[in-house]
């Protein structure tokens, strides 16, 4: 159906009807002056001008209604459908030919560019759908961005269906029902069709097809009269399927990670565990036997064996069931008012047994800070402990805490061998331990440490100690309670 008339099309068709009647009033008053064919021309001109700027069918007519006044008031005899002569023919009929012509050609130039804009309309539409949904990732993220697309662009309602791994609504119109549409997409599936199904007028089911076949449906429920393209079930299926690639990509690479990180476990547990563990029965096997008369020394330094190296497993089996805990996703750090002083002291009461040979020198202000107890403690633990393991017996370990611009820091400073530039970026890997300096462990102390700090949103980082040994410094941005007035 046509559109009806507007004021803008009334006032341009009631100009250049005016134009006419000029034009045919001066053809007529001024015939001594002015001869037939230059009237002809200028009424040919109005043609033009008719054909670009009115409806098609105005355009005509108003052509026709010029052609019969021509001939009527400007052509010899006057007032009269009568023709003088032939030359009068002629010019007639190449002015009723020549409008026509100008009309058709002019009307037809205008809807090619009429297609034309809704071409590149229709083109920057996809163009706009298209650079959203690159842009996006998530499955969920993409089918909501098409149906605000279909809705702003083309006055369509839109739910996304997928099939995997059960039938569910991935995302719908606000309007639109998913309770309503499943017994159709449940009825569509089962069929499993790969063309086009109009379940009504303004209802249509859509396939969602990819490398493995079809994957779901896009239900339109169209308040338009506008065709949908296709080119946009192209876009949402490509967008839609290189999502759940990457998606069904990312959960492999996450199991061949948990699949190497247990090959690792299982080669750590077997390497760094059998040693304290044989360690263990031979003195234990060594003072159960009878036959031997150890000297009473000799019996102590194998219990204090025994106790050391019992210990040091009991710290690696405690890593190693950490570090299989622990991960971002997971670890959600559970935060209340503590005081630096008292978890410093917790974890050197951990690990007194690595460090009874190693002053801890503490300095820092008393301060109230909003953190997780338990895994702050673990991190001043391992890192102590760690600090302990890489040092001279006797050297001191400096444990420095203070709060700046919105963060606790906390540096655990040792004069050990320090750490070599290219481990820097490294120590900080599961299992991962230095070439330069053989100490005995599981090398997921560091990592464990990592990881907690990660669950703060904080940085953990290593710098060279002047004068020798290593400075492991920790940033974690927390509220700080004010104590100068408790404490006065």
């Amino acid at each position: 159906m046509n559109n009806p008339l507007s004021w803008f099309d009334v006032t341009k068709t009631s100009i250049i009807l005016l134009l006419y009647v000029v034009v045919t009033y001066l053809g007529v008053a001024f015939r001594d002056v002015i001869i037939e064919t230059d009237t002809a021309m200028l009424l040919l001109l109005l043609n033009i001008v008719s054909g670009v700027l009115l409806r098609k069918r105005i355009a005509y007519v108003i052509t026709a209604i010029s052609i019969v006044a021509f001939h009527f008031f400007v052509l010899p005899e006057h007032n009269s459908f009568r023709f003088q002569n032939y030359q009068h023919i002629i010019t007639f009929s190449v002015m009723a030919f020549s409008g026509v012509f100008a009309v058709r050609l002019t009307q037809s130039q205008q809807q090619k560019i009429e297609e034309n804009q809704i071409l590149r309309a229709e083109l920057n539409s996809n163009y706009d759908l298209a650079s959203v949904l690159a842009a996006l990732n998530e499955s969920h993220a993409i089918a909501e961005a098409s149906i605000v697309h279909l809705e702003q662009h083309f006055k369509m309602r839109a739910q996304v269906w997928l099939f995997a791994p059960q039938l569910h609504c991935l995302a719908t119109h606000q309007k639109l029902s998913k309770v309503t549409y499943q017994p159709l997409i449940e009825r569509f599936r089962r069929r499993q069709q790969h063309h086009i199904e109009y379940l009504s007028p303004s209802l249509s089911l859509h396939p969602l097809d990819g490398q493995s076949g079809m994957f779901g449906v896009l239900l339109i429920d169209g308040l338009s009269e506008q065709v949908f393209n296709p080119i946009l079930i192209t876009l949402i299926s490509l967008s839609l399927a290189r999502s759940e690639a990457n998606t069904a990509l990312t959960a492999a690479k996450e199991a061949n990670q948990l699949e190497q990180m247990r090959n690792t476990l299982l080669a750590a547990v077997s390497h760094d565990l059998k040693t304290p563990l044989g360690a263990i029965i031979g003195s234990a096997t060594t003072l159960s036997d009878t036959s031997l008369r150890l000297p009473e020394q000799t019996q102590q330094e194998l219990l204090q064996s025994i106790a050391e190296e019992g210990y040091s497993l009991n710290r690696s089996l405690t890593k190693l069931l950490d570090i299989s805990r622990y991960s971002i996703k997971t670890l959600i750090p559970k935060c209340d008012w503590v005081e630096p002083e008292e978890m410093i002291g917790s974890a050197i009461k951990r690990v007194e047994q690595v460090i009874k040979s190693h002053p801890i020198n503490l300095c820092g202000d008393t301060i109230l800070v909003s953190l997780d107890y338990t895994l702050i403690e673990q991190i001043i633990a391992n890192l102590v402990e760690n600090a302990a393991k890489y040092s001279p017996a006797g050297c001191a370990i400096d444990i420095q805490t203070n709060y700046r611009y919105g963060h606790f820091i906390i540096e655990i400073a040792d004069r050990g061998c320090g750490v070599a530039p290219e481990d820097r970026l490294r120590i900080f890997e599961r299992f991962y331990r230095s070439e330069q300096v053989k100490v005995k462990g599981t090398g997921l102390g560091l990592a464990i440490c990592q990881l907690i700090v990660a669950a703060h949103n904080g940085e953990i980082s290593v710098l060279s100690r002047a004068g020798g040994g290593s400075v492991f410094a920790v940033k974690i941005p927390c509220e700080k309670y004010e104590l100068t007035d408790i404490y006065e």
